[in-house]
């Protein structure tokens, strides 16, 4: 934990402000930034880290203390009196105490919680002095040496309120979800308003309507070179073609026509680079282009500001990852430049710097920068050997995108023609064609290879059109109608919800990874082919809590709590006052709730129309870790129990148990029905009632005693098992009856990773290592040959099938194109 060095790289002029006899303990909160900076400083320091926070509100009770003003009740943290111990006596044989924890609201707070414990309070409590490190490099360190400063009491009185704002919700909030749904559920303040973003766009797909439309386009040519023409208007309106007959009659009214130009404008664009990365916009960006979650991002970012091996030292690679500005220092700025301009040449360089000062989002911690290298001439190139995959990954984004925020725009020639066309019909229909040509590749040159566009056309998609005069008329190749349906709004992916978190000011930099994490641990969400789905254990927690909170789960509401935290930072409001206000309200929701609870659990949670069948009570929908059932209304006096479906109606007939040759019966238990023998419990067998998931355990014998293997139901779905359970307990997953596309030898199974989210993999592993988080389905690729292939939707290209072995892509048959409104 400690790390004491007897050469230093911090030069000893820097140091002078503490004195040069004086013995200095430096606190981190991260045993690798302790061990970084332990490397930078002279045997006069001694650097320990806290790991992380050491008091915190108690586990099992409130340790709030709402009728003395909301006071907390810190108790230091499980396994943490050792290590409290231990700086306890560094600080006592040091002469100045440095707290140099992370320059955000959590790490001040962690820094006055070790100040407080090492005698901040005391007569020696001038000793103590904040230090700040935006970047862990020799020239940072010395910077933050050099400005020493005091702790921050509105950063602590800030994360001291939402702490308590968290711990008051989630304490008062979660037993209305004990009663009708299951003990141990928790409502957390931020993650419950996330939830109910996810259930509110998953209900608006549930009740979209989709709309049918149709788009006609001409197929033009001129000297050899085909370009298209799309209606643009009609009559100066936008086209309304609700269906075939529509767009018929527009073809069969220009059909005669000729294209004659009518109109060229040609204009010049700019396209200007992104601004460098925030914490928001790089969680975005990892997730779209890596595949990172928010959580996995904040991880490796956190790994290359606290410091990497890197030319034989270690280094902070990056800036403080922690922030909501774009701010960009003037001498980063120059010193990119200077890079720019000797790779690529003063062409690509503006004439002047980009600082990014302008536009901040409301919010934005000015102290900070945004997140950029430490050092433009670090290029991932040069760390190959020294960063994990991950690593360089990441590191490559946020040095491209710093890089690239200080080069010169790209700038295209658009071409837009207009052919104004009178039909048979007496109407006017404009066809329009729009090309692009790249005129000068300025930031783009930088992306090369590796830039991935946003959603939605770009400069770059349109095509290149040949040299046209007006009043020229064009030789018509083809008239076409094309069927489009409106689609339903997405389910968010944990790029889109972090947009949509950060846009609507719910959360801060920090938080973001946590409640994406959260939501997915809980099981109120999962992730279906990268989305988040809610769970029908999410919907109901959402539901239950929003009728009984609708104030305190409502988005304005909670966006404005931020606000009032940041308003707490920045001195305008005391900390107080803002949980005074807020409990005020939320005691009396608590009040009108306990009053309406039979209420809200009669109107959600409760079976219409069943019955107990042994005391006639009503029945309920219950929860347990496997999932949901029916349970009496009248528990704990009636412990009666269903399937959430009922028993289904199936005849199994004469067909004998295969293991013992007794009778089958159908029976439910925690994971559904299923059948059973009825010699239970000397025979053991069961399988899945479905006859068709049978098919997958026809014939099959164990591989370990020959038995037959059954279709069973557990925790993550079906598998199959061997009969003569207890006595062999052989398991394999359900083959989907596809070759492994990678060996071929084995085949293609769905599986689930610990936190329940499904991805398909080889039957072979680890020996064969072919995973995918995309269904795979039997195609029959006409490039490579390969039998499966990878089922992928997108905005711009709907949904397309991708071979899993060439990467050829091709529309699934009976799909239709997507469109928009």
């Amino acid at each position: 934990m400690a790390e004491r060095k007897k050469k230093g790289t911090v030069r000893r002029a820097k140091k002078a402000k503490t004195g040069a006899s004086e013995s200095r303990l430096l606190v981190v909160e991260s045993p690798a930034k302790a061990r970084t900076l332990g490397r930078y400083l002279d045997d006069s320091y001694v650097v320990k880290a806290s790991v992380g926070h050491i008091r915190d509100l108690p586990r099992r009770d409130l340790g709030v203390d709402i009728a003395n003003g909301f006071e907390p009740d810190y108790v230091t943290i499980r396994g943490k009196g050792k290590v409290i111990r231990e700086l306890k006596r560094a600080a006592k044989a040091a002469d100045v105490v440095l707290l140099g924890t992370d320059p955000d609201r959590e790490g001040e707070a962690i820094a006055y919680h070790v100040a407080e414990q090492l005698g901040y309070r005391s007569k020696n409590g001038r000793r103590f002095r904040r230090v700040l490190f935006e970047e862990i490099t020799p020239d940072g360190v010395a910077q933050g040496l050099e400005n020493l400063t005091e702790i921050d009491f509105r950063k602590v009185d800030a994360q001291q309120a939402r702490r308590i704002l968290d711990r008051l919700v989630g304490y008062k909030a979660s037993p209305f979800l004990w009663k009708p749904i299951r003990p141990g559920l928790s409502a957390g303040r931020v993650q419950t308003v996330a939830l109910r973003l996810i259930w509110e766009r998953e209900e608006a797909i549930r009740g979209f309507v989709p709309r049918e439309y149709w788009t006609v386009e001409a197929l033009l040519e001129k000297d050899g070179q085909r370009f298209t023409a799309k209606l643009h208007h009609v009559d100066k309106g936008k086209p309304d073609l609700p269906n075939e007959a529509a767009a018929a009659a527009v073809l069969d009214a220009v059909k005669d026509v000729p294209f004659q130009i009518t109109k060229i404008r040609r204009k010049e664009r700019r396209k200007n680079p992104a601004a460098p990365f925030t914490t928001s916009t790089l969680q975005q960006e990892a997730a779209k282009r890596l595949r990172f979650s928010a959580k996995r991002t904040m991880r490796i970012a956190q790994q290359l500001y606290e410091g990497v091996e890197a030319a034989g030292e270690a280094i902070g690679l990056i800036t403080y990852m922690r922030t909501d500005s774009t701010r960009i220092a003037a001498s980063a700025a120059s010193r990119a430049r200077a890079y720019i301009e000797n790779e690529f040449g003063s062409g690509y360089i503006p004439k002047s710097p980009r600082l990014y000062t302008g536009k901040q989002q409301k919010g934005a911690q000015e102290a900070h920068e945004a997140i950029r290298p430490t050092s433009v001439r670090r290029t991932p190139e040069s760390l190959k050997g020294d960063l994990d995959s991950n690593q360089l990954k990441l590191y490559s984004l946020i040095w491209q995108r710093f890089v690239a925020s200080q080069m010169s725009p790209a700038v295209y020639d658009t071409t837009t023609v207009d052919f104004d066309l009178s039909g048979k019909d007496q109407r006017h229909y404009l066809f329009r064609s729009t090309g692009s040509v790249l005129k000068f590749d300025g930031f783009t040159r930088l992306y090369k290879g590796v830039y991935e566009k946003e959603e939605g056309r770009h400069l770059d998609d349109l095509e290149r059109l040949p040299e046209l005069v007006e009043g020229e008329i064009m030789k018509l190749i083809e008239l076409g109608k094309t069927q489009h349906f409106t689609e339903p709004p997405a389910r968010f992916s944990e790029a889109s919800l972090v947009k949509e978190l950060e846009k609507l000011g719910i959360g801060r930099p920090s938080t973001y990874a946590q409640i994406l994490a959260t939501l997915v641990e809980r099981t109120y969400v999962e992730l279906e082919n990268r989305r988040f789905a809610p769970t029908a254990l999410g919907e109901t927690v959402v539901q239950v809590l929003i009728r009984v909170f609708p104030d305190t789960f409502d988005v304005d509401f909670t966006s404005n709590m931020e606000a009032n935290l940041d308003r707490i930072e920045e001195g305008e409001l005391e900390w107080h006052q803002v949980l005074e206000s807020f409990y005020a309200a939320f005691s009396k929701r608590l009040a009108e709730g306990e009053a309406k609870s039979e209420e809200i659990i009669k109107e959600i949670v409760q079976a219409e129309g069943a019955i107990c069948d042994l005391c006639n009570s009503p029945m309920v929908v219950k929860w347990n870790r496997y999932g949901r059932f029916l349970g009496c209304s009248a528990y704990p006096d009636c412990r009666n129990t269903k399937p959430i479906d009922g028993l289904p109606d199936v005849d199994l007939g004469d067909e004998p148990c295969p293991q013992c040759g007794g009778e089958l019966v159908l029976k439910s238990g925690r994971f559904g029905p299923f059948v059973a023998c009825s010699n239970y419990p000397d025979c053991r067998f069961t399988r899945a009632v479905d006859g068709k998931k049978n098919d997958a355990a026809a014939d099959a014998k164990c591989p370990e005693c020959g038995s037959p293997l059954a279709v069973k139901t557990g925790r993550y779905g079906e598998f199959l098992a061997c009969t003569a359970y207890p006595k062999c307990k052989h398991t394999q997953a359900i083959s989907l009856g596809l070759d492994c596309p990678t060996c071929k030898d084995g085949d293609v199974v769905k599986r689930r990773t610990r936190r329940g989210r499904i991805f398909y993999g080889c039957t072979r592993y680890p020996e064969c290592d072919w995973s995918s988080w995309d269904t795979p389905v039997a195609f029959d690729c006409p490039q490579c040959g390969a039998q499966v292939a990878l089922q992928k939707t997108s905005k711009r290209k709907g949904d397309f099938l991708r071979c899993a072995v060439c990467g050829h892509e091709s529309v699934p048959e009976g799909a239709v194109d997507s469109g928009s409104d």
